[in-house]
């Protein structure tokens, strides 16, 4: 067994000796860290091996991928890929995907394929530092109006969206400190929220806590395990499902003692603000900027940006159609089924992977809030409470995964990513 450690480039003598094998690990590995999930990952390289006549069997986790390749004329090998998960890039998946189909199609050689693979890796992201940290800004501030903030709730979601930002920012360059980011942005965010209510001016600390941690909150993590379960890939869905938990008591633990420290220094609140209502048309303005946002920090293309937000305005007006007349559960299904049909049409008219417009789609739909409800519960000690909204929780992630499933039986995307 061959074990191929981060820098594959680097480490080319313990690569296969042909191009076409070589060029699938290599594609393995690329997918695997930029978040392809384990269904999507194995039937495009099943797909892709099939296509180069080779017989290859893949194994896929968060963590590591076992590759069997079989090439013609030569023994069987299996590898460990050893994987280190990177953030959601979907420019990356774009171009990974376009190296799959000309390979497949025969318009690259394997080994013009592998030249390919490594250019796209080597490319500087498109968005800066300063874009990036002010699309936080600007998605926890859409995300206090979806949560029924008011003026005072968007406004102040701006700074607490712009701190996060600059700690996630930080936190990149150190792994120590990235282990740690959740907990540290749930410490920051509630501490900051209850100072803010005391000090500046009256807000609703819950809603500012959750407008500010919502791009931690690890709902998309969740949504993609229940669907890698659902489709049967155990090992991998299992692992998923952990690491959405361990994040989420990390998150509630911040927040738990961020809210104590704050109490004791600022004293507890002896009132509780009802924000302020805004018109009915700020909160569609509001799905309309988010995926603006996201585009930035899912690193999407900008010309893929009126997709994203179409995708967006989809899955909203979707699950709120769906929750009025069927119930939140259901109206999620029916979000994520129409997001699903769109992405799918997408898929094969643009020609590009159904994934684009399908991630930042989800972010506004996945039950990330109700999941840190339930953690909050336990961490109050409401038990009951807790495991109410942790069933909660699964059911309308499971209700999005069926939605997703029958869109794909609707109108089947055009290729596997």
């Amino acid at each position: 067994m061959v074990n191929l450690h981060q820098a594959i480039p680097s480490e080319q003598q313990s690569l296969p000796s042909d191009d076409a094998s070589t060029f699938i690990i290599k594609m393995t590995k690329a997918l695997a860290t930029y978040g392809a999930p384990a269904h999507r990952l194995e039937d495009a390289l099943v797909s892709v091996s099939e296509r180069l006549g080779i017989e290859g069997q893949f194994f896929s986790a968060p963590t590591a991928v076992f590759a069997s390749i079989n090439a013609p004329g030569d023994k069987p090998h299996t590898y460990l890929i050893r994987v280190h998960p990177g953030e959601v890039h979907l420019e990356r998946m774009v171009q990974l995907d376009e190296i799959l189909i000309e390979v497949g199609e025969g318009r690259l050689t394997p080994a013009e394929g592998i030249q390919r693979i490594e250019a796209a890796l080597a490319e500087p992201d498109r968005y800066g530092v300063l874009l990036t940290i002010a699309s936080f800004s600007v998605s926890s501030a859409c995300a206090s109006r979806f949560f029924g903030g008011g003026l005072n709730e968007v406004f102040a979601a701006l700074f607490v969206g712009l701190a996060i930002g600059l700690l996630i920012v930080l936190a990149s360059r150190g792994r120590d400190l990235a282990r740690l980011i959740e907990f540290m942005c749930g410490l920051m965010v509630s501490f900051g929220a209850v100072a803010w209510a005391r000090l500046v001016q009256p807000i609703s600390p819950e809603i500012l806590m959750l407008a500010g941690l919502i791009v931690l909150f690890p709902g998309l993590t969740l949504t993609m395990a229940i669907n890698e379960l659902a489709t049967r890939n155990l090992s991998s869905g299992t692992s998923r499902m952990m690491s959405a938990i361990t994040a989420l008591v990390s998150i509630g633990f911040g927040v738990a003692l961020g809210t104590k420290l704050a109490d004791m220094l600022f004293g507890a609140a002896t009132t509780q603000h009802e924000p302020g209502g805004l018109p009915a048309w700020t909160l569609y303005l509001a799905v309309a900027i988010a995926p603006v946002a996201l585009t930035v920090l899912f690193k999407a293309r900008p010309l893929d940006t009126p997709a994203l937000i179409l995708s967006g305005l989809i899955a909203y007006a979707g699950a709120r159609i769906g929750a009025l007349n069927f119930g939140p559960e259901l109206g999620a299904c029916v979000g994520a089924g129409l997001m699903g049909l769109y992405a799918n049409l997408y898929s094969r008219v643009v020609r590009r992977p159904s994934t684009v417009p399908s991630t930042v789609g989800v972010m506004l739909l996945v039950p990330g809030s109700i999941s840190f409800q339930s953690v909050s519960s336990f961490l109050a000690h409401d038990a009951v409470g807790g495991i109410e909204t942790a069933f909660t929780t699964l059911l309308v992630a499971m209700s999005l995964v069926i939605g997703f499933l029958l869109s794909n039986v609707a109108l089947p995307p055009r290729r596997a990513l």
